[in-house]
């Protein structure tokens, strides 16, 4: 029950690494997608902001010799898979100071059967994995020397790794390798896979008879069939459910009990290592992230398993109601509560009403706006100790814009109330660019990351910007909202020239 002190000490760690080096390239993302440009095929990289909307850069590369029905099969880091009405083709993914590129055949559609990951085909009754030497010019087709001829995943990891099955076995597979491995003793008609933990790629595999904890990570499989037998789970093996909190994870085989996880082992009394260890216990109620036992409620698998004192609710109206919501806060139904020293003693929240509703802040580099709740009358924000920071009356119903909020005649922007002059009833998000300033640290800290977003909305009347610091949106004349498609880079950055003039 140590959330806010463990919390407290990851965002501390955070700040020291980010210390350390800090580029803002480390939080994009890349994406990209086949565009049609005066009936052109055109491959089209866009450059995303950690908020998944803002669009920090984008470019267009024309495609060469492939149909314009072309379209992307698959992409791993390497490769990207092509299909058009005729064939498959490989394009490498490498495509920095380039304005055009020329996708590699490497079959007829005709032949091929079935694709799996960015380079293997399955042709001929057989998978064959394509590669493409860029300085020779030259595709390498190889044979896989085992891989399943159905393949049925099960979980997938970065890094191209795979838990797989058909149905003779069950495999492990690494993209770069061209081979799958069997893992041994499981029975592929009555496999179970199911993650662990949350923040790991840890997953419990059973056909019933074997178990195994299998870390796709590292492709490392422990059996732990003979732990659970000792302590008395009767065969075939049955997963009825894995359920995660913040801190634990738990395993219900449908035996009456709670099978706590501990990543690290059990020591047991007669020499072995539980990795699972069974408690005579049910789920406080439907949510499953609290468990009763004997009338004593724990958040902690760890407490839980040693008889460590249980959750003090003596202030809690409704023990049998609560919840843990997305806020990190408690609910029964009547109240909230927060555990303040992380003991496990749960206090009402006396600033928030039990009419409060949770709201999704900004998660934008540098300029996103927390968390919050609202009750129809003010927002309310609270810090890393659940703690009341600030709140902002407002009379009107709140309205998502997605990366701001609009209510009354105002307008919530990074983490800034300014006024709105637009129609906050046809108000919309058309969409968002970023400037990147300055990149980088310098990798010791000595320049500051300086990055500053453009927001553009429209309503029916009109269209408005915003940029990073201002103080009230820009009304952008002479252009009609409708003529500007959603998120189209290209628009947006017009809108950019025409809104600083």
């Amino acid at each position: 029950m140590k959330k806010v002190i463990v919390i407290t000490l990851f965002l501390l760690l955070a700040q020291i690494v980010l210390r350390a080096s800090e580029c803002y390239h480390y939080h994009t993302k890349t994406t990209y997608k086949i565009v049609q440009v005066k009936g052109r095929p055109f491959l089209e990289i866009t450059v995303m902001d950690p908020n998944g909307m803002s669009m920090a850069h984008q470019r267009c590369i024309s495609m060469l010799q492939v149909g314009k029905d072309v379209k992307v099969i698959n992409r791993n880091e390497d490769n990207m898979l092509l299909m058009d009405d005729n064939a498959y083709y490989l394009l490498v993914a490498e495509f920095s100071d380039v304005n055009q590129v020329t996708p590699v055949k490497i079959a007829d559609r005709k032949d091929v059967q079935a694709t799996f990951d960015a380079d293997l085909l399955y042709m001929h009754g057989k998978w064959f994995s394509f590669s493409f030497d860029p300085y020779v010019k030259k595709i390498t087709k190889t044979a896989t020397k085992l891989f399943p001829d159905k393949p049925i995943v099960l979980a997938q990891f970065q890094n191209r790794r795979y838990l797989l099955k058909d149905d003779k076995h069950v495999y492990c597979y690494e993209g770069r390798q061209l081979t799958a491995e069997i893992i041994e003793g499981l029975n592929p008609a009555t496999i179970q896979c199911l993650k662990l933990e949350n923040n790991e790629d840890k997953y419990l595999l059973t056909d019933g008879n074997t178990a195994y904890i299998y870390d796709v990570s590292i492709f490392d499989q422990m059996d732990i069939t003979e732990s659970l037998l000792r302590l008395d789970l009767k065969r075939p093996f049955t997963i009825k459910e894995v359920a995660r909190n913040w801190l634990n994870s738990f395993v219900d085989f449908n035996d009456g009990n709670i099978w706590c996880y501990i990543s690290a082992g059990l020591d047991l009394q007669d020499g072995t290592t539980a990795y699972l260890y069974p408690i005579k216990a049910q789920w406080l109620n439907k949510q499953h992230e609290l468990i009763n036992k004997a009338g004593r409620i724990y958040y902690n698998g760890w407490d839980l398993i040693n008889d460590q004192p249980p959750m003090n609710l003596k202030a809690v109206a409704q023990p049998r109601s609560l919840e843990i919501t997305a806020s990190g806060f408690y609910f029964d139904g009547t109240a909230f509560y927060k555990d303040q020293d992380g003991s496990g003693t749960l206090e009402p929240v006396t600033w928030l009403s039990k009419d409060c509703k949770f709201v999704n802040g900004v998660y934008s580099y540098q300029k996103g706006i927390p968390n919050f709740f609202d009750d129809g009358r003010q927002l309310v924000f609270d810090d890393n100790t659940l703690a009341k920071k600030r709140t902002i009356a407002h009379q009107s119903t709140l309205k998502d814009l997605k990366l701001a909020y609009a209510y009354d005649d105002k307008l919530l922007i990074e983490d800034k109330e300014i006024p709105n002059n637009a129609d906050r009833e046809s108000m919309e998000l058309l969409g968002s660019t970023v400037d990147v300033i300055e990149g980088c640290d310098g990798g010791r800290g000595q320049i500051p990351v300086v990055i500053e977003y453009n927001y553009f909305f429209r309503d029916k009347n009109h269209i408005y910007g915003y940029h990073s610091g201002d103080q009230a949106l820009t009304l952008i004349k002479a252009i009609s909202p409708h003529t500007i498609e959603k998120d189209n880079y290209e628009q947006l950055r017009e809108l950019q020239k025409k809104m600083k003039n």
